[in-house]
């Protein structure tokens, strides 16, 4: 140990302590009982523009594309912006800004910061599960995306043309209205074809005019869901129906099966099986070397889609009709303010968008230098995560204003929700501008780009929550990487047979967009109410030299608006509990429903078992444990170097930190003995 220095996290190890220097044989006794073990480097950031870049790629994903166009197009238009604006001021800001700073303060990732308040590391350990659970469905849409790109190479877009097998599902090679019900009168039906009715057959018998058994359905939305047809693979010996699958121009993306039962679910469909192999070979080779390799790579992948989104948005606004999918887009519908189902969809997708309480922000800034200025990243990456999603959202909706124009149908008609705006509605509206291959291959190029940031945050999460618990591990990064990539594959096949959309859906709503809530709910409560607001702030100021400004308008975000508002929009989530849909109005059976519940336990259980554990394994009274269990932990404080060796007395503490250190004041005479 001696007068040895250590670089560690940018900072050098300060020589051990005065009164040791002045007192050699003190020194040699200290040295013995307190020897610091050597660990291996955490990493950190190799310049500040990794980190922003890196940050803004985790918070701006696939969702900014088709799932906030989408809901603000559901829920008032003009008015989910406002609600989704106002709840990011009020939450998301400030809880972005709290995970970065109480992350770059300790240097420690989702389960190290809770040396602050032990009894709460079940929180990140929930944060490490729910990332784990995210990256395992996440990497399947990714392969969605690499399904397209290498489709898009084709000489005709297989989504622009009708199979012949197609036309029984009434196959049109643009979107056109709903076909209206035979009337029985024949002046009328025969102007044009009319829909038989469902059920009333003596009815369709009757008529005079032929009728046709289907509505009129999109080649790119059969593309995309169109099943692969049982009877007629039954037809085929296994080797004629191989070589018909590798032959066939026909084939769909997904297949999607009719129900979710076992008997529905089918066998991985080989190409999505390809597309995710190649996905996770991106993400392993990306993140084999942590930050010191990722972080190089979103020079590329966090700038890319903007510059394709500008040249989007610019080629959608010279549409003819643009204008009428911008107004679907902001016109306000004011009166939806007033419904708390709006509310919970902006605060759904603020923490999917922001990435909020999923432990990918912790995870970023525990790498970062300890002077580094968190409050003004704060607010821009918080900021440039609003507005790509207000772009993304005109770009999606001039073209498709322009494809409702072209066709003579409105908007509603052909906007999709869910993945359909990103891999129905959208590519058929590419299909229209010449030359579409051109179009749709960057289209979906940047949407692998964009899935592939946050792919990189859900996975290096993970890894991070077990590599701060055991440090050893750190040097087998590059093993744990090829092992987590090679076991979520496998996790993940389900995800990619002909129930596979079903099983997303699944692992989406019960394991990350349902649990989010309540763990962001217990982080602010975890570390504004039992650590301190207080507290907080004056670790802040040592940091960065001032408390954030305005301070109080920060500690009522903190302490107030994020537990409370947070904690509301989960219980009506509760009270209003509407499960995920078969098709409109069919819910997912019982056993799902029992599996995505059991999913969203072991996602939370960690929380309520961590406490439990603390508790009981602590001494003393009641109200003595839970002090103890509270209290900040002998290995708390901040990653400036200070906290790698035992300071002689509190006096020294006051004047190395200039602010009281919990752990002495809590159990006394811990240093009196030094």
């Amino acid at each position: 140990m001696g007068n040895k220095n250590k670089k560690e996290n940018g900072d050098t190890k300060p020589p051990p302590y005065a009164a040791s220097q002045s007192n050699p044989s003190l020194h040699t006794d200290v040295e013995k009982e307190f020897k610091v073990e050597e660990e291996i480097e955490r990493g950190e950031w190799t310049n500040k523009a990794e980190f922003l870049l890196s940050c803004i790629g985790l918070s701006v994903g696939l969702g900014n594309v088709w799932r906030f166009s989408y809901l603000a197009y559901e829920n008032g238009g003009a008015a989910f912006v406002v609600a989704y604006i106002i709840l990011q001021i009020l939450i998301g800001k400030p809880m972005y800004m709290m995970e970065l700073i109480v992350s770059q303060y300790c240097g420690r990732g989702p389960t190290g910061i809770w040396a602050m308040n032990p009894c709460a590391k079940g929180i990140g350990i929930s944060m490490g599960v729910i990332s784990l659970v995210a990256s395992t469905y996440y990497n399947v849409i990714v392969s969605y995306t690499l399904y397209y790109l290498f489709a898009s190479m084709q000489k005709v877009l297989p989504w622009t043309t009708c199979k012949d097998e197609w036309l029984d599902y009434g196959c049109v090679e643009k979107t056109t209205r709903k076909l209206e019900t035979c009337t029985g009168n024949a002046t009328l039906d025969m102007v044009d074809k009319c829909l038989c009715h469902t059920t009333n057959y003596t009815f369709n018998e009757g008529l005079t005019v032929n009728c046709t058994n289907t509505t009129n359905t999109a080649v790119a939305e059969l593309y995309f869901y169109l099943p692969y047809n049982k009877m007629f693979a039954l037809h085929f010996t296994i080797y004629k129906r191989l070589y018909h699958v590798l032959t066939s121009s026909s084939k769909t993306v997904i297949q999607k099966a009719p129900n979710m039962y076992p008997s529905d679910m089918g066998a991985p469909i080989w190409q999505l099986a390809l597309c995710l192999l190649l996905g996770w070979i991106i993400v392993v080779v990306c993140l084999i070397k942590g930050i010191k390799s990722s972080g190089k790579v979103v020079y590329f992948t966090a700038t890319f889609p903007y510059v394709i989104l500008i040249i989007l948005l610019v080629r959608g606004c010279l549409l003819d009709g643009a204008i009428d999918g911008v107004k679907y887009f902001i016109v306000p519908e004011w009166s939806k303010l007033a419904t708390l189902d709006v509310w919970a969809a902006a605060a759904g997708q603020m923490f999917f968008s922001l990435s909020v309480a999923f432990g990918g922000i912790l995870m970023f800034g525990s790498y970062n230098k300890f002077k580094n200025n968190v409050y003004g990243d704060a607010l821009i990456i918080s900021s440039m995560d609003l507005i790509t999603s207000i772009i993304a959202g005109f770009v999606v909706f001039t073209n498709l204003g322009g494809m409702a124009k072209a066709i003579g149908v409105s908007v509603q008609d052909v906007a999709k929700g869910g993945y359909g705006l990103a891999f129905v509605a959208y590519p058929e509206a590419l299909s229209k501008l010449p030359p579409n291959q051109l179009w749709s291959i960057l289209f979906f190029f940047m949407l692998f780009t964009l899935g592939l940031d946050s792919q990189f945050g859900f996975l290096e999460t993970t890894l991070v929550c077990i590599q701060d618990e055991f440090p050893q591990l750190r040097k087998y990064k590059t093993h744990m990487c090829i092992g987590f990539g090679v076991a979520l594959y496998l996790i993940a096949l389900p995800c990619i047979t002909n129930g596979g959309d079903y099983v997303v859906t699944l692992l989406d709503f019960f394991g990350a967009d349902f649990s989010v809530l309540f763990i962001a709910v217990c982080e602010s409560i975890a570390i504004m109410w039992v650590y301190g607001v207080k507290r907080f702030m004056k670790d802040c100021e040592y940091m960065l030299g001032h408390a954030p400004r305005p301070m109080y308008f920060w500690a009522f975000c903190w302490s107030v608006c994020a537990p409370f508002l947070t904690g509301a929009l989960f219980l009506y989530r509760m009270i209003k509990f509407k499960s995920p849909e078969i098709t409109k109005g069919v819910p997912y059976p019982l056993f799902a429903r029992g599996i995505g519940f059991a999913l969203t336990a072991l996602v939370l259980i960690p929380i309520p078992l961590t406490f439990l554990y603390t508790f009981f394994t602590a001494k003393g009274t009641v109200f003595e444990r839970l002090r103890t269990i509270t209290t900040p932990d002998d290995t708390w404080g901040p990653n400036d170097g200070s906290m790698k060796h035992r300071l002689v007395n509190t006096v020294e503490m006051v004047a190395k930190h200039g602010i009281d250190n919990p752990e002495v004041v809590a159990k006394g005479d811990v240093y009196t003995h030094l």
